[in-house]
């Protein structure tokens, strides 16, 4: 059992390490803001100075850091209360920069939804702010939740600034460095999964003894709710639902839209450089995250020896077991089973085209519709045919933008191309065009070239089938 401080540790350390300068840093501050967070076991309520000090401690750092001492006093109070005060502190603090240190205590005590809602706001003003929204991911981060750093993982690609991709890119680089893990690696185990099991449940308590919650997730990622102790199904919150669950899972459907579509982006990734798991870590992400398990469903996976040769081709199946391409039940245990085998995606250039065209039949026959397009029958050089050469400089921008694509940047912000990097085996795509400047109409034809570096045939296959289904 954790231990949480009492209420004469926490005034003991307050009164030791008070600073008075501590009054003027947090004057915009009112009292009765902070007047009512109570101890983790609600039976009292701390003084506002207690906050103050923790408030002042931050505003006072010169650089981003977590303070242990400081923040065993916020673990040790009740979580509701001391999370309304800190959105009220900083609501005052009204995105100064000279307040601008109350984000790390803010992210550091935040809730899920919290984060995600200055994770939104940090999107708002990186064009007008982008410093600060960079220091808004800084913060972030310090929350250490997947669901935290799985935003400032996103935002390393998808934000627009080059400052705050940067910065995110240069958190992550902190974080793995010292982790000693590959960034994709990393990126597998921050993949939020909402609380919910690999069973896609999850259980909310009520705010008494007599009440319990399961929250049960469906296929389409909507869910039910269901009051054990009445044993009654909700499709709606029922009156005495936790407002605070509440709150966090009435915005869940966007958030794992969310989740989905950065998760499908990094699948046609490993599609495309033939990324492989380990049968233990494939299962730990594809069976323990109810959002992964739709993807252990719908994509068609390789048994691989360590010599990434491809031994048999097979899918997860919804009952749990695993089936091959005629739909046959297979054990992938006894599949070389004195070998370290690995799984990883199949591509069409390393499977025959009969066994692509079963697959392909399986999943009509299930009625299942793949995230994208893996299977395949055309050669590289029938897809190549299907890419126009000459496109209007609005599509080139949409795909861009949908691939998030860095730009080749010349002389006054005019862009020669756009470029992929695939970090796994720093693989590049890159489109080059004619020269892109800024007031350039989106209806203008271009030729465009498709280039590749340090890339195998099996990423230029699945780069050139990628792009064959955003440019035709």
């Amino acid at each position: 059992m954790e231990k949480y401080l009492n209420i004469e540790e926490i005034n003991n350390i307050v009164e030791k390490n008070y600073n008075k300068k501590y009054d003027k840093l947090t004057a915009f501050i009112k009292d009765e803001d902070i007047s009512k967070v109570l101890l983790k076991d609600k039976s009292a309520a701390v003084s506002p100075k207690v906050i103050r000090f923790i408030i002042g401690e931050y505003l006072n750092l010169k650089e981003i850091i977590k303070l242990d001492n400081v923040d065993n006093i916020g673990y040790s109070l009740d979580e509701n209360s001391f999370r309304d005060s800190l959105e009220k502190i900083y609501i005052a603090s009204k995105k100064d920069n000279k307040t601008k240190n109350i984000l790390y205590p803010y992210c550091i005590f935040a809730s899920n939804e919290q984060i995600n809602n200055l994770y939104k706001e940090a999107k708002e003003i990186a064009s007008a702010r982008f410093k600060y929204a960079a220091f808004m991911l800084e913060a972030i981060a310090l929350n250490g939740t997947k669901t935290a750093l799985n935003l400032v993982y996103e935002a390393s690609k998808k934000f627009k600034q080059n400052t705050v991709r940067l910065t995110c890119k240069a958190i992550l680089n902190l974080i793995t460095k010292e982790a000693k893990m590959p960034l994709e690696v990393f990126a597998d185990k921050i993949i939020p999964d909402f609380d919910f099991d690999a069973n896609g449940i999850r259980i909310v308590e009520g705010e008494d003894d007599k009440k319990r919650f399961k929250i049960i997730l469906k296929d389409d990622f909507s869910f039910s709710i269901l009051d054990e102790y009445k044993n009654k199904e909700f499709k709606t919150f029922p009156k005495d639902f936790p407002a605070s669950a509440k709150k966090e899972l009435s915005k869940l459907k966007s958030e794992i839209n969310r989740v989905i579509k950065m998760q499908t982006e990094r699948l046609q990734f490993a599609f495309m450089d033939g990324r492989k798991w380990t049968l233990k870590d494939w299962r730990e992400l594809f069976f323990g995250n109810p959002l992964m398990k739709e993807f252990a469903i719908k994509l068609i996976w390789g048994i691989y020896d360590k010599k990434n040769k491809l031994l048999k081709t097979f899918r997860y199946m919804e009952d749990g077991s695993f089936n091959n391409e005629d739909d046959e039940e297979i054990k992938i245990e006894e599949i070389k089973s004195k070998e370290k085998i690995l799984i990883g995606l199949i591509s069409p250039i390393e499977t025959k085209k009969e066994v692509i065209e079963k697959w392909k039949k399986q999943l009509e026959d299930y009625e299942i519709v793949q995230p994208f397009n893996q299977l395949s029958t055309e050669t590289k050089e029938e897809i190549i045919k299907k890419i126009p050469s000459v496109v209007t400089v609005g599509t080139i921008r949409w795909l861009a933008s949908k691939l998030n694509m860095e730009t080749e940047n010349g002389d006054g912000g005019i862009i020669y191309g756009y470029y992929l990097f695939d970090t796994y085996n720093e693989a590049y795509i890159e489109i080059l065009t004619p020269s892109i400047y800024y007031g350039i109409d989106n209806n203008e034809e271009i030729e465009i070239k498709i280039n590749f570096r340090n890339a195998d045939e099996r990423f230029e296959y699945g780069a050139y089938l990628m792009l064959s289904n955003y440019l035709k």
